[in-house]
């Protein structure tokens, strides 16, 4: 069943239902009350008759006074403690039935209902006795049926606009989620990201439209970024395959007969190899890297970890790496996520600086600053803000020299958002260039 059609009956009938008790509950109250004051009626009666009865000489007739109080198309029975009765009745053959728990009771009289109360006088010889006094309610069944129909009536009437409300509620409802699904089908078969338009309200289905246009935002991002990331990583490894597969060829077709060709053969390859297996790692770690499951934060000192990232880096290229700033500066990082951000920074110094590098550690209030300059050839002004991207290079021929792949700054921008930092860069042309990473001393919502 259709969400529309489940809205159009569920709604119809609920409303039915409540229409349905509400007339109910009207009904038996209308007719409970109606008896009650018939009841309280005829206790009058029956309290005014035991009065005049009180009242009476031993030579009066007892049964025109009771006449005079017998309600019309009624009866009235007087019971004395010594059995003897006196009555006056309009009711052939009936007698009357009281319950002493029941302030009335209601019996039938060929076919019709006849209410009947009940109430105790003293008799003027001092006995108990009783007053039972009846009508018949033919005027109140007749008004309970009018009311019974006219009930009836307008639960039918007020049906039709509930069943026109919920058709107009199914269509409000369901008309922005068939533009939804239509969407989503064209995008489908179009491979595309379409968005739909925002309606005008600020209800649950403006959020969903909301929502679902984010996501499409999102998704045509992503989408396009991993064409590009497709691309541009096939490109860069068709490079070193070539590369291997010309020397492999070489080596084919002249053998190890000529030394100092297979040694520049096994030598590029070799070099090619160790540069696709590091473009391969950084793609996984740049893979990874959105992941926070992979962060293990706690508290560090950065001017430990600044000194663990520089150490190896003096011994294994013979270079000036200093570590300048206060002797402690505390932070709540992961300690391995950060080495690995400064490995990359000291690494990009190393290849495009000939001199020395410099780390500077600043502690600011509520975040710790590290900054890694170098006094390169700086980076152009117009390189600058495409310095982040996958593969994005300066200077393809530089890079080439270097051995760089291209994803080394891209993996320290990933890497710093893990973090919580915030990776800058400072460069003059000529003189050199400054990374900065902003770290929060404390991790927001921990």
């Amino acid at each position: 069943m259709k969400l529309k059609t489940r809205i159009h009956v569920f709604t119809t009938l609920l409303m039915f239902i409540i229409l349905a008790l509400v007339s109910t509950g009207v009904y038996f109250l209308f007719a409970h009350m109606t008896y009650d004051r018939q009841a309280e009626q005829l206790l009058a009666r029956g309290e005014e008759l035991a009065v005049a009865l009180h009242k009476l000489d031993p030579t009066d007739d007892s049964k025109s006074v009771i006449l005079a109080y017998m309600p019309p198309s009624g009866a009235v029975w007087v019971t004395g403690a010594d059995e003897k009765k006196a009555s006056v009745s309009q009711l052939k053959k009936f007698k009357p039935e009281t319950d002493p728990d029941k302030p009335y009771t209601i019996t039938k009289v060929d076919g019709t209902k006849a209410l009947t109360v009940s109430l105790p006088y003293i008799d003027r010889a001092g006995g108990v006795a009783a007053i039972h006094v009846t009508q018949l309610s033919g005027d109140i069944v007749h008004n309970l049926s009018t009311l019974r129909w006219i009930l009836i009536g307008i639960t039918a009437a007020a049906m039709i606009p509930v069943f026109a409300s919920s058709v107009a509620l199914g269509r409000i409802v369901t008309q922005p989620i068939g533009r939804l699904t239509r969407t989503m089908r064209a995008n489908r078969e179009g491979a595309t990201y379409e968005k739909i338009d925002e309606p005008d309200g600020r209800d649950e289905l403006y959020e969903m439209t909301l929502a679902y246009n984010d996501m499409m935002e999102r998704l045509g991002r992503n989408y396009e970024k991993q064409e590009r990331f497709v691309s541009d990583a096939s490109h860069e490894l068709k490079t070193p395959i070539t590369v291997l597969e010309s020397y492999a060829r070489l080596l084919k077709r002249r053998g190890f007969g000529d030394e100092a060709v297979a040694n520049e053969a096994v030598e590029t390859m070799l070099g090619e190899a160790v540069r696709m297996k590091m473009l391969t790692q950084q793609l996984l770690d740049l893979a990874r890297s959105d992941k926070p499951d992979l962060y293990k934060f706690e508290q560090a000192d950065v001017r430990v970890l600044a000194e663990e990232a520089v150490r190896p880096m003096r011994q294994a290229y013979g270079r000036e790496f200093a570590v300048e700033g206060p002797e402690h500066v505390l932070a709540e990082t992961d300690p391995e996520k950060l080495k690995q951000l400064l490995f990359i920074l000291l690494d990009n110094a190393r290849k495009y600086s000939d001199g020395p590098v410099k780390v500077t550690l600043d502690d600011g209030a509520g975040r710790a600053c590290i900054s890694v300059a170098d006094y390169g050839p700086g980076i152009p002004e117009e390189a600058r803000p495409h310095l982040f991207d996958r593969f994005y290079r300066v200077g393809t021929d530089r890079n080439r020299k270097t051995g760089g792949t291209g994803l080394g700054l891209a993996l320290a921008k990933e890497i710093s958002i893990g973090l919580g930092a915030d990776l800058t860069v400072e460069s003059v042309v000529g003189m050199g260039t400054v990374f900065r990473v902003d770290l929060p001393k404390e991790r927001e919502g921990a």
